[in-house]
């Protein structure tokens, strides 16, 4: 009996010191308890910062610009500063992606282009970057798209308001059908109305989960026997709750698809990834969950970035007028009022251009990038990295902290990107990443939100009514940070003989959007 007490106390101990003692020279960080590890201290930094960039900059005030953290039997390496960022994400070693349940169970094993790495993802991202191009991606009819839909968009937002007394909309979810269309209409050759109630409630189960997770993940990610005993406490009720509908959606498309595709003549990027599963000799890396995965990637990542920039943009410019003043300036100048801004504008449109990099700034300034993994034992900044460690940049430092550039990172100052009245970034405004891994979305992006930036502002003005209190720049965590959730009240302003139109959108009773 004795003995076998001192046993198992001999084993906790063991087990408990090999648990908590780090890597030969592993990043500094809090101190690591059994089974929990660095969870704890982290979750309390958190709560009382209300944000998770916000705790690393602490821990990165005391420990360094690379910091080592423990949750579970996982290893996270958090980068946080422009050196310590760059150098990562030009390390080679450093560019796989982290496996575990909570990345491998979205795509059915490792399937997609977000989460996969090696010659698998070299393989994959190729060809979907080489036949994107076919359908616009890059090119000019991608713009003649994009204008087609910022017209889409603006014509409904006129038809919401219309001769009602007012009409009530949520503004996370006022531009991101808009958007979704144009990375749809390339891959899968289908546009959808704004107001279709299936995106909606896809939507709207996306905007709750991003809200509830984040890039280090959620509690299953580390605790993986709580998918068993605990499914909704770790989060994994939700996490499929989510992806079962969105995989329900897409394997429908791609059904239609198989129906009605000519071998031959490919309408869209599903169509010829179709046709590479029917060649006889085809790579072992073309699969139905690959499609099915790509799909999913391209459907979550390509719209919910650009949405909540957007739901940035809005807010910002509600609170500096003086901006959309000089930028309507620039568009009544350059384009006028008789067609949508098109990316050719763009050379003559520097203030416009930086609005778009001044929204991508504020946007960043509280997330995280994708998460990478170790593919082999490694060293970053002189720290020893294991095999298999997921490291994290979060670009608080580059875009908010102190270490920054910008003299007022708080300000929405788009002049800060234009000089000799030309636009100008600094070397770390790095929004997409850098390196092998940069956002394959990039070019779509910055499109988009040039396009429709322009397009709103061309039409629309955006004010605080008299007596209404502006709302607040707070953000929400999540997977990426956004504004603080509030809806857009249309409603008829009191007609003035002088101006031509007058209708409005309020947001929060705090904005309006008058027909300029």
């Amino acid at each position: 009996m004795w003995a076998a007490t001192l046993l198992f106390s001999a084993f906790l101990i063991l087990f408990n010191y090999l648990y908590c003692v780090k890597p030969r020279n592993y990043p500094p960080g809090p101190k690591w308890l059994p089974i929990l590890g660095s969870a704890l201290s982290v979750s309390r930094l958190r709560k009382k910062t209300g944000s998770l960039a916000e705790a690393m900059a602490i821990f990165s005030r005391k420990y360094g610009p690379v910091l080592g953290f423990k949750f579970g039997q996982e290893r996270i390496v958090i980068c946080y500063g422009g050196l310590a960022i760059k150098e990562f994400l030009n390390t080679e070693s450093l560019n796989g992606r982290p496996m575990g349940p909570f990345y491998e169970l979205r795509t059915f094993g490792r399937n997609g282009i977000l989460l996969t790495d090696e010659q698998f993802w070299v393989e994959q991202r190729r060809f979907i970057l080489r036949h994107l191009r076919e359908f616009g991606f890059g090119k000019r009819n991608m713009s003649e798209m994009i204008e087609a839909e910022a017209d889409v968009m603006v014509n409904h937002i006129k038809h919401l308001i219309g001769n009602q007394k007012e009409i009530s909309a949520p503004m996370d979810t006022m531009f991101g059908i808009h958007i979704l269309n144009t990375i749809w209409t390339m891959l899968a050759g289908t546009k959808y109305n704004p107001e279709d109630s299936n995106l909606k409630y896809l939507q709207n189960i996306l905007t709750e989960l991003f809200k509830n997770i984040d890039m280090i993940g959620t509690i299953f990610s580390y605790f993986p026997f709580l998918i068993y005993f605990a499914p909704e406490y770790s989060g994994y009720n939700l996490y499929m709750k989510t992806h079962v509908p969105i995989w329900k959606f897409i394997t429908q498309e791609i059904e239609k698809h198989k129906k009605t595709h000519v071998p031959g003549s490919p309408r869209d990027l599903i169509d010829v990834y179709l046709e590479m599963l029917a060649a006889p000799e085809k790579p072992a890396s073309f699969t139905d969950d690959q499609l099915l995965a790509i799909c999913l990637d391209l459907f979550m990542a390509g719209s919910e970035t650009t949405t909540k920039s957007m739901s940035f943009c809005m807010l910002y410019l509600l609170l500096n007028p003086d901006v959309q003043r000089k930028a309507q300036t620039e568009i009544d100048m350059v384009v006028g009022r008789d067609r949508v801004p098109s990316l050719n504008d763009r050379p003559n449109m520097p203030y416009l251009e930086a609005i778009v990099m001044e929204t991508l700034r504020h946007f960043m300034r509280r997330t995280f990038g994708v998460p990478h993994r170790a593919l082999k034992d490694t060293h970053l900044c002189g720290h020893f990295i294991p095999k298999d460690t997921m490291v994290i940049p979060t670009f608080h430092g580059i875009f908010e902290g102190a270490e920054c550039m910008w003299k007022d990172p708080y300000a929405f100052r788009p002049e800060r990107f234009i000089v000799d009245g030309k636009v100008k970034a600094l070397d770390m405004f790095i929004p997409f990443g850098m390196g092998k891994r940069r956002c394959l979305g990039e070019t779509l992006a910055r499109g988009n939100l040039f396009i429709f930036i322009g397009a709103l502002l061309q039409n629309f003005d955006f004010k605080v009514p008299a007596g209404c209190k502006p709302p607040t720049t707070d953000t929400v965590d999540g997977v990426t940070a956004a504004p603080r959730p509030f809806r857009v009240l249309s409603h008829i302003v009191q007609r003035d003989p002088t101006i031509t139109h007058t209708p409005a959108i309020v947001i929060n009773n705090s904005l309006c959007m008058i027909y300029r």
